[in-house]
């Protein structure tokens, strides 16, 4: 009876809240999320979005770069790339000579985006990426 209730409590768990692939190699079968690669100047830097899920938004005045899941601000990500894996803050600003930017410019194809609300995302590496982080490190 006891394990029958575990694995009922099990099944209850969201998809949301299940274990993510947090290494590039787990996330290579996942398919490219929906969208495009846009970048634009802003008042305060630059911005590269990636369809309707993914923001890199260039502070120049603080040389600060904003990595953003659209619909989870203020929560935790973690980015795997071709090179490593690693957290970002809540709110995700970084300084932009940090490596983790580097490695999502170079990354083999894709990197991966995992935590806020919904499921891991598989992001192209594509130039628009790595414009905004260049717009905040001349």
């Amino acid at each position: 009876m006891k394990l029958l209730s575990v694995l009922i409590a099990l099944a209850a768990v969201p998809a949301t809240a299940q274990v993510a692939p947090l290494s590039f190699d787990a996330g290579k079968s996942l398919p490219i999320a929906v969208g495009d690669w846009r970048y634009a100047t802003t008042t305060t830097g630059s911005e590269s979005r990636y369809g309707n899920v993914l923001v890199l938004r260039c502070n120049r005045g603080s040389r600060t770069v904003q990595i953003e899941r659209v619909g989870s601000s203020g929560q935790p990500l973690t980015i795997a790339t071709s090179a490593m894996t690693r957290s970002v803050p809540a709110g995700g600003t970084i300084y932009a000579s940090d490596k983790l930017l580097d490695a999502i410019a170079f990354s083999r194809g894709r990197f991966l985006v995992a935590g806020g609300a919904g499921p891991v995302l598989a992001i192209p590496s594509w130039p628009e990426a790595a414009r905004a982080v260049e717009d905040c490190r001349i």
